[in-house]
């Protein structure tokens, strides 16, 4: 399927975790689809592992599973994106697209099944935070950021650091994650 797409070659095809990593390492590739439940290590232990020895490659989890937490602990590990295997080819299309281009990508279902409550945990950012966190989530560095918001990178860092706070995360890709998960990305 994947070859059908324009512009994809597949590399390679893994039957378990440990093939996959060995073969990440000897290919270095693009962009990693990563099943979720593999034999050996699980697509999250492999994606864990891949980035921190490749933290360039970019990482797209396939699941059946749409539970919060699972998609929690994929992002946690270092996964670009999340799709649900039950997908048509063009959201296929789509979140490799979002994962090359550096953007996170959640399934749709997921979007729509965990997205957005009446009392949404982003109520209580200002403008700025908010625009701040759209900006870090779509991985844009903290000198960009200032470039494009005419602010210094310091202002930048504090901002970060107070979303952090709020939202209760301790990194880039928990602040990516909150931002996927509350539909504050395009």
């Amino acid at each position: 399927m994947l070859e059908s797409l324009p512009g994809y070659q597949v590399l390679a095809e893994c039957a378990d975790g440990r093939q996959a990593i060995a073969e990440i390492e000897r290919s270095s590739p693009d962009v990693v689809l990563l099943d979720i439940a593999m034999p050996g290590l699980s697509g999250i232990e492999v994606a864990r592992l891949v980035r921190r020895s490749n933290p360039q490659v970019r990482i797209l989890i396939l699941s059946s599973i749409d539970r919060r937490d699972v998609v929690d602990q994929a992002f946690d590990a270092g996964a670009n994106g999340y799709l649900l295997k039950d997908f048509i080819l063009d959201e296929l299309q789509q979140a490799l697209l979002a994962v090359m281009e550096q953007r996170p990508f959640l399934s749709s279902k997921i979007s729509e099944q965990h997205g957005t409550d009446s009392a949404s945990p982003c109520d209580g950012l200002t403008a700025r935070q908010t625009e701040i966190l759209r900006l870090v989530a779509n991985g844009h560095t903290t000198k960009e950021i200032a470039r494009d918001l005419g602010i210094s990178p310091k202002t930048v860092e504090f901002h970060r650091a107070r979303l952090m706070q709020r939202i209760g995360v301790h990194d880039v890709t928990g602040l990516t994650r909150f931002a996927v998960q509350n539909g504050l990305l395009n």
